[in-house]
């Protein structure tokens, strides 16, 4: 089985020290990271939620156009001739 150890006895100040500072900086990296993605997604926020309104303002526009065309238009009528064919025949 793979597992990992650390051992701290072995290692001396300032190795130690290297290991802390390395931990701290990951650890810091990582919130900057999600305190930026956070402020981003607030600066987006707003842009997003415009271009939706306007997006469903046009959506609604275009489908009362179309409603109003369709109103205005005669239904197509299709002609058919029907036949008839009678199943008492044999085959």
């Amino acid at each position: 089985m793979l597992g990992y150890r650390l051992q701290f006895r072995d290692m001396n100040w300032r190795t130690r020290i290297g290991l802390f500072v390395g931990a701290g900086l990951a650890i810091a990296l990582a919130a900057a990271v999600a305190v930026l993605s956070l402020g981003l997604a607030l600066i987006l926020l707003p842009v997003v939620a415009v271009a939706l309104l306007i997006g469903r303002w046009r959506f609604n526009r275009l489908m009362a156009q179309t409603r109003a065309r369709a109103g205005r238009r005669r239904p197509a009528v299709i002609e058919v001739e029907y036949t008839r064919i009678d199943e008492s025949g044999s085959r």
